[in-house]
């Protein structure tokens, strides 16, 4: 129960929220990231802070399943000497407002549900004594010295943002807190104003075995009657046996609810003339949260009327004695580790080993994935437990999810999560791309990754022309390849948003212009490894298997297609990307090195996703037969060097010859020599797309389209039978050297086998055809006798045929310009 009577998945996502903090004993990732998570990050929250005693923070290094911690939220541990981080509260906060809960429930499924629990709902309109109050004991918490932090940019954050939200007026609501002194120990004192307490009911599900903390809260208030609850008829926590002995009376009581969940909850209910103070929080009536300073307790504290109490209390019989349950205290010998890698620098590795014991020296360590892959090394480890370790064989673990790491040093181990602060530094939608571009590089990707790594390229190809303006590979061997872990992103993704958007107070220094755009280009150029088609097999296999996982958060912008198929999603932002792609190609104007990085882009994407995502060879053909024409006509070889560009044309040349039935070679070799010549502007020269268009067999797609024909030697015989058949303009040529020297022209030319290529034979083959035959002064539609343009059909005829006859004069007119 809440003070406003909604659930906590309710209250998160009444509004929007930019920051959000969490403390907690216990927790649960699984239940945190499919209940409270999605919530968050659907309410606009990103930054995101889970504060956890160490004890709690160990057991949930067991949830090996979590794949967003350290990526999507931070898990921070908290450890003291002698007892346990045990607040439980929330803080929310945006530009709504902010929002504070304190309770009694853990971040655990039982904590926010299956069991009886208490939060209170406070905001700084109604309650800005209590942001203080808050602000205060975050503070207290830092100056603690025998508190074990490992990272204490959460305290200075929130209790920033708790003072900012409690200016103004005095609310009803106080905290109180056990950091600097025993919660026994203030009663009196903020009690006082209420006059004299004439009894006290106590909730607690924990008791001292002699019933130590209630008879001393007794005495605290005078002596006073006490009333405590029964969890189950017939068993009691609590001493009732030994009690009957004290010097005031103590008698056993239900709250009159209909409820049988395990109650959780901690309510002291402290009643006056004409009210009641109520005390609800994590202070169970126990030593060690009552009266020492050992545990860090957090509750609540306000008057109510009596004619409006929280419970009502029904007496019950005397219960029997049930031994109560002890829960770890302290850290003890146990060693827990935080780490990150660094914003910047994915080969970078910082940490804390929290531990009571001396812990300077050599340590050996591992970090450990989720599959059990590993990766040892050695790290230096300072008198307060600190560690830097720099290497460039971090940077493939770096972007990988539910990352951990392994200490040992003399028989001691000490375990902890891993942080990605490259990611957890990008803002929500920046930082949803890099998750989506991280699980397509890992081979896990889902379709809505495909939407948002189409989306991104679309709006920002531009900023990494350059890398697919690099050739291909130039060897077969799987060894010069990166290893499937070593085409992992090392997520520093800066670049996907402005400079100004990544400093943050506590962390890292923000990336220079330069590192982004170094840091980024090397994730795409692991994507472009990705689209060359490495791990065709596992690619599809893992994402289709893990479409049914996707979490509701990471499917809020697609809401509208619930209909559609994931393949549909794809072929449908497939589409929307190319045509983007295509008005870039159009708009690239006289920038050739633009139009050649633009056109291999869209190959390479466009192909990627038909073969390796929708698993359609025959539309990944007839794609690339498509895109030959215009990669031909829109842009050309360079002399100097062999682009990437033109090594996809040769092998697309060869791996469509090779596609080509039987009874249309001729014509599909006349079409693909036509296109390769005009890339080339003339005659090809033959050794140069032998011995360096092809890098290698099995490149540029042709193993997924053709098989074990893809081999070097058949695409070398392909482009040679390509070749083999003389294009239109060289056919157009030896037609016009013929007719001058009188011989004869044969009428098997593919040229001539159109109607408008007939009559042209049939005009070279009579006397004077030179006053009804002439060669055109270039590529301009027009009539090379008299300059008259060429009406629309002749037009398009002498764009397809090279031919075009003037409907003034009735000459040709020959385009053999190349």
């Amino acid at each position: 129960m809440s003070e406003t009577g909604l659930s906590i998945a309710e209250i998160i996502s009444a509004r929007k929220w930019k920051q959000a903090l969490f403390t907690t004993y216990t927790l649960s990732l699984s239940y945190f990231e499919t209940e409270i998570l999605p919530s968050l990050i659907s309410a606009g929250c990103t930054d995101i802070w889970l504060i956890a005693d160490a004890e709690g923070y160990r057991s949930s290094l067991l949830e090996r399943r979590s794949t967003r911690v350290g990526h999507e939220y931070r898990l921070i541990p908290v450890a003291l000497s002698h007892g346990i981080f045990h607040a439980k509260s929330m803080y929310l906060s945006g530009e709504e407002g902010d929002l504070l809960l304190v309770g009694s429930g853990n971040l655990t499924f039982a904590g926010h549900g299956r069991n009886l629990e208490v939060f209170e709902a406070l905001e700084p309109e109604h309650h800005r004594s209590a942001f203080a109050d808050f602000a205060a004991y975050l503070e207290a918490i830092r100056e603690r010295t025998d508190i074990k932090n490992a990272r204490p940019d959460w305290i200075d954050m929130f209790s920033k943002a708790a003072r900012i939200a409690s200016r103004g007026q005095d609310g009803p609501a106080r905290l109180l807190h056990s950091v600097t002194q025993p919660v026994i120990s203030q009663l009196p004192v903020v009690l006082a104003e209420h006059g004299p307490c004439s009894s006290v009911t106590v909730m607690s599900p924990y008791h001292d075995s002699d019933g130590f903390a209630v008879e001393r809260l007794s005495e605290a208030l005078g002596g006073v009657p006490v009333a405590v609850t029964v969890q189950a008829a017939g068993s009691s926590p609590f001493p009732f046996h030994k009690a009957s002995s004290w010097l005031f009376p103590v008698k056993p009581v239900r709250p009159a609810i209909v409820d049988n969940r395990f109650a959780h909850a901690k309510i002291y209910e402290f009643c006056f003339p004409n009210h009641h103070v109520l005390i609800t929080g994590s202070i169970n009536a126990t030593r060690r949260a009552l009266t020492t300073i050992n545990n860090i307790e957090l509750g609540v504290i306000r008057r109510v009327p009596s004619d409006a109490p929280l419970l009502e209390w029904h007496d019950v019989d005397m219960p029997g004695f049930e031994a109560p349950e002890h829960m770890p205290s302290g850290l003890g010998m146990n060693e827990v580790v935080f780490a990150s890698f660094d914003e910047t620098d994915p080969g970078c590795l910082s940490g804390l080993i929290l531990s009571l014991q001396t812990v300077a020296g050599t340590w050996t360590a591992r970090l450990m994935r989720a599959d059990g892959e590993n990766l040892p090394f050695e790290v230096e480890v300072d008198a307060r437990g600190h560690f830097t370790h720099e290497s460039p064989a971090l940077e493939p673990f770096s972007d990988f999810p539910a990352l951990q790491i392994v200490m040992n040093h003399a028989g001691r181990e000490a375990r902890g999560w891993i942080h990605n602060e490259a990611l957890l530094s990008l803002s929500g939608g920046h930082r949803r791309t890099a998750l989506s571009l991280s699980r397509l590089l890992r081979r896990v990707g889902r379709a809505d990754d495909i939407e948002v790594l189409l989306n991104y390229l679309s709006m920002h190809a531009e900023n990494h022309l350059g890398i697919f303006d690099q050739p291909l590979p130039s060897s077969p061997d799987a060894g010069e390849r990166p290893s499937p872990a070593e085409t992992v992103m090392s997520v520093s993704l800066e670049e996907l948003a402005p400079i100004e958007e990544h400093s943050h107070p506590g962390l890292s220094r923000p990336l220079s212009g330069r590192d982004q755009i170094n840091a980024f280009d090397l994730t795409i150029q692991r994507l472009r490894f990705l689209f060359l088609g490495s791990g065709q097999s596992r690619t599809r296999e893992i994402s289709v298997a893990r479409d049914s996982a996707v979490a509701e958060e990471d499917i809020d912008h697609f809401d509208q297609d619930d209909q559609l198929t994931n393949s549909e999603r794809e072929q449908r932002g497939l589409s929307e990307f190319e045509d983007i792609i295509g008005e870039l190609i159009a708009k690239a104007g006289n920038n050739p090195t633009r139009t050649r990085a633009l056109l291999v882009l869209n190959l390479e994407v466009g192909m990627w996703i038909r073969l390796h995502r929708l698993a359609d060879s025959d539309s990944a053909h007839q794609f690339l037969r498509s895109w030959l024409q215009l990669a031909c006509s829109s842009a050309r070889a360079e002399s100097e060097k062999v682009t990437s560009l033109e090594q996809h044309i040769i092998a697309g040349a060869a791996i469509c010859f090779l596609l080509t039935g039987k009874d249309d070679k001729q014509g599909n070799a006349l079409g693909l020599h036509d296109a390769l010549e005009r890339f080339y502007g003339g005659d090809i020269d033959h050794q140069r797309i032998l011995h360096d268009g092809i890098p290698h067999e099995g490149s540029v797609f042709s193993s997924d389209l053709l098989g074990k024909r893809a081999t070097k030697d058949a695409l070398t015989e392909a482009l040679n039978g390509i070749m083999a058949y003389p294009t239109t303009r060289q056919q157009l040529i030896r037609a016009l050297e013929l007719a001058g020297t009188g011989q004869p022209i044969p009428d098997d030319w593919t040229v001539f086998q159109s109607k408008i290529g007939a009559d042209l034979r049939k005009a070279l083959g009579t006397p004077n055809w030179e006053k009804r035959v002439q060669r055109s002064t270039g590529a301009r539609e027009e009539c090379a006798f008299d300059n008259y343009a060429l009406s629309p059909d002749a037009a398009a005829k002498y764009r397809r045929y090279r031919i075009g006859v003037c409907i003034y004069c009735g000459g040709f007119s020959l385009n053999v310009s190349p």
